[in-house]
């Protein structure tokens, strides 16, 4: 952007410093989006509510033959959706350890929410579990 004058204005001067900020803005907006824990679990949670369980387990991962239907075997991990999301991760990869993971911000790392979430996504376009 040229001006006609060898000195921009003040105003001029504002308006591009006020656009660099903004899309300095945007651009961490989004970042922050795609990478941190809390929209990972946000994602997560928003994609768990709207699937459609046809299991029912306890809070421990247990089948029962009572209440709602609330969990889903993902392969890799058995997803309980309760009041708070949880996960049963197997030891399906050499060097993993079984362990119940709490979905929330500070309590999984956004590592293993993402691989529950892009399970949970597998599932849901193929129709089947992945691989364990």
């Amino acid at each position: 952007m040229q001006d006609d004058e060898a000195n921009p204005s003040l105003a001029l001067g504002l308006y591009r410093v006020s656009v660099l900020v903004g899309c300095i803005f945007l651009i961490t907006c989004l970042f922050w989006d795609m990478f941190s824990a809390t929209a990972a679990v946000n994602r997560l949670s928003a994609a768990a509510n709207n699937f459609h369980y046809t299991e029912r387990c306890d809070s421990n991962g247990n089948l029962i033959d009572t209440g709602e239907p609330n969990c889903v075997d993902l392969g890799d991990y058995l997803l309980i959706n309760g009041p708070v999301l949880k996960a049963l991760r197997r030891a399906c990869a050499y060097g993993s350890t079984p362990a119940m993971l709490i979905l929330e911000k500070g309590k999984a790392s956004r590592i293993e929410i993402a691989r529950v979430e892009k399970s949970l996504a597998w599932r849901v376009t193929n129709k089947v579990s992945g691989p364990c």
